[in-house]
């Protein structure tokens, strides 16, 4: 039996523009990311979803809010769908980090991982945890729906580790965009996810009549 996963990368915030470091602290949609919403929604307005989850951030439930009304769903939000903890730096402008810390971003040129920083979450412990859970509800689900709402990086060590893909390759094809679409199947049986649709934002580039 297979469940079938549309794994989405929150809108776009004011900590998005700003180029923070955001993790657990919250910040404002901005209006394209509204807008970003209602393509989205437009976009996948046909799906019958029979679950909804999100992060415990409100950019996440936010973002998939309009969807689970349409299938009259309750949104389940987890820890376990949040995005990377920054440590000692989390909600830190980039262009603050490097003043503290050349060292990060020096590091995540090399690697395209973000490391280094005190107190901060490991790629590996956030792959952990977002392969667990996902497999978690994919199995409890069965042959079903999901619709998931996660993080940037949160969402990229995920993939990753399903494919054994490392951070250096394909980097542009991994980078999740604001309201990205990744649709994974999973198989119960054999244990395995396999990737369908990678980080497409076609929705966003979609013209009105008129």
């Amino acid at each position: 039996m297979i469940t079938t996963i549309y794994l989405i990368r929150h809108t776009q915030t004011v900590g998005n523009v700003e180029k923070r470091l955001t993790s657990r602290e919250d910040y404002d949609i901005t209006e394209n990311g509204y807008k970003y919403i209602n393509l989205l929604t437009e976009k996948l307005k046909h799906i019958k979803f029979d679950k909804a989850f999100s992060s415990t951030s409100e950019r996440c439930k936010k973002t998939i809010k309009d969807l689970a009304k349409v299938n009259n769903l309750e949104i389940v939000q987890n820890d376990n769908l949040c995005e990377m903890y920054f440590g000692i730096y989390d909600g830190m402008k980039w262009e603050d980090v490097n003043k503290k810390n050349p060292l990060i971003h020096e590091n995540h040129i090399k690697t395209n991982e973000i490391m280094g920083i005190e107190n901060q979450e490991s790629t590996q412990e956030v792959a952990i945890r977002m392969y667990n859970y996902i497999k978690k509800i994919a199995r409890e689900n069965e042959g079903k729906t999901l619709l998931v709402c996660s993080h940037g990086v949160a969402i990229e060590a995920f993939l990753r580790r399903i494919t054994g893909d490392n951070f250096l390759k394909k980097i542009e094809e991994y980078s999740q965009k604001n309201t990205s679409i990744n649709i994974i199947k999973y198989d119960i049986e054999k244990d395995t996810f396999k990737i369908e649709l990678l980080n497409d934002i076609s929705h966003l580039h979609q013209k009105k009549d008129g």
